[in-house]
């Protein structure tokens, strides 16, 4: 059989994790340190009290005694020791806390993104709105929104269950990511509703938006038929006054995505 190689891994915790790896190398090797010190103590210790037994006075010429040439190397060594311990725990500790940290932002990062339509999570929604609320105002540049809905969604979900439910919204949700640019945000708000924060975009920039999401979904509804049911999108675009709540602009966006709704059922009522 092939051996596979070995895949590096990367990224902040896997260099973390390498680096603890050498940690715990460099700690083996301070448990030898340990023992060397150990020897060179015992040796000091039976040459203080022995010294015609460890040392021949006409082959070691120093201006020091035997033992108290001993004792600054074991003091040097301990010294050493003591430094490298310290060295080793702290960085440890910095590590491991650093790690710790990292985890806990993946965790969050995680949190943020919807699992069935990889978009962000309506918990990011009120920061990240905030955020481009006061950078529009402060660059006096426009900031739109768009809030989207599923139109006969709840018969998919009745009629076919679930995981086609799940299925369709990845799809709109994939559709929404690509009608927009890689500075805009799309968030799913709740259910089959999506909320897009197109910053620096007019009312013009807007409508471009809107009408290119209209026709995707239309393309995708025609190959992507789910039984007898035609998927659409309402569409309700707002854009940002300034001096206005983050709630007040998601409101207006919802208010304006509900009246096209009933605008288009009451056409359909009217063509029938």
């Amino acid at each position: 059989m092939t051996k596979l190689p070995n895949i590096e891994q990367v990224g902040p915790q896997a260099r973390i994790q390498a680096e603890l790896v050498r940690l715990e190398s460099q700690k083996k090797e301070f448990w030898f340190l340990i023992v060397f010190a150990g020897v060179v103590l015992l040796l000091g210790i039976l040459s203080f009290f022995f010294p015609h037994r460890f040392w021949n006075a006409d082959g070691l010429h120093v201006s020091l005694s035997p033992q108290v040439l001993f004792v600054i190397m074991v003091a040097a060594v301990l010294a050493s020791l003591a430094y490298v311990r310290r060295d080793i725990e702290v960085r440890g500790l910095r590590l491991t806390n650093l790690q710790q940290y990292l985890a806990s932002q993946e965790e969050q990062a995680a949190s943020m993104v919807d699992a069935v339509t990889n978009v962000f999570t309506r918990g990011f929604l009120r920061d990240l709105l905030a955020g481009e609320i006061s950078r529009a105002e402060r660059s006096n540049r426009s900031l739109a929104l768009i809030m989207c809905d599923l139109n006969n969604f709840k018969q998919v979900n009745d009629r076919y269950g679930h995981l086609m439910g799940d299925y369709v919204l990845s799809q709109i949700a994939t559709i929404l990511k690509s009608c927009v640019r890689g500075s805009d945000y799309v968030i799913r708000y709740g259910g089959d509703e999506f909320l897009i924060l197109l910053p620096e975009t007019d009312q013009i920039g807007g409508e471009v938006v809107r009408e290119r999401i209209r026709i995707k979904v239309e393309e995708w509804d025609r190959s992507n038929r789910v039984g007898d049911l035609p998927i659409s999108v309402s569409l309700g675009l707002y854009l940002h006054v300034t001096g206005q709540t983050p709630d007040k602009d998601v409101a207006e966006a919802d208010a304006r995505m509900y009246a096209e709704k009933e605008a288009a059922k009451r056409a359909a009522l009217t063509k029938t």
